[in-house]
């Protein structure tokens, strides 16, 4: 069982405070969705989630079982995509897989077969440079990598960005795939994104369990 503790916790920037004392215990299995309107920190909470960001104040913690996870050691635990993201454009996509699962294992049945497979992407995309990707080809990478690596931890950062209503359902397919018995985070405004999740965090109003 992996899970996030927080204890008053609060973050800001320049003096403004984006949002304070969080208190809340996240665990494997529940899929949370990150809300609030632009600029209230849903990115950024999801940064703090996986460690990439520290608290301003108050504490973020980190443990899988009974044992604690030290901040240096969590990037192993954690997946992680958002529009931000930027892929290494000179590789292919067969290429940026094998080097992604060298640095992060991937699911069970995961291989190069059923990457191509879950993107729709025959031999000869799979082989073209990622930088004569369209915006939605890209999405289709970055979700799909971060998807179906081994963590508990997966944060998803507006997912719908770019993709059409095929990517959409590639979208929900990958979760029903790759999403059981994980710990979800989804940041995103629009409904149809976090719908599946069963959590709210609304940065305006706190948490929401009862949905």
């Amino acid at each position: 069982m992996f899970n996030i503790i927080l204890k008053d916790c609060g973050k800001s920037f320049n003096r403004i405070w984006l949002f304070r004392n969080l208190n809340a215990t996240f665990q494997s299995g529940e899929k949370w969705a990150i809300l609030g309107p632009n600029g209230s920190g849903k990115s950024t909470l999801g940064l703090l989630l996986c460690g990439q960001l520290t608290p301003t104040e108050g504490s973020v913690e980190y443990a899988y079982g009974q044992d604690s996870i030290p901040l240096k050691n969590l990037h192993s635990y954690v997946s992680l995509t958002s529009p931000a993201l930027e892929l290494n454009e000179d590789l292919n996509t067969f290429e940026l897989f094998e080097l992604h699962q060298k640095l992060k294992p991937l699911q069970s049945n995961s291989g190069a077969d059923v990457f191509a497979n879950m993107t729709g992407f025959d031999a000869k995309i799979m082989h073209k440079p990622i930088a004569t990707f369209s915006s939605g080809m890209k999405q289709r990478v970055k979700l799909a990598l971060a998807t179906m690596s081994n963590t508990p931890l997966l944060i998803l950062d507006e997912p719908f960005t770019n993709l059409d209503k095929a990517g959409e359902q590639f979208f929900y397919d990958l979760l029903e795939r790759f999403g059981q018995k994980r710990l979800i985070f989804i940041a995103s405004n629009r409904e149809e994104e976090y719908a599946i999740c069963d959590h709210r965090l609304n940065l305006l109003s706190g948490l929401n369990t009862n949905i």
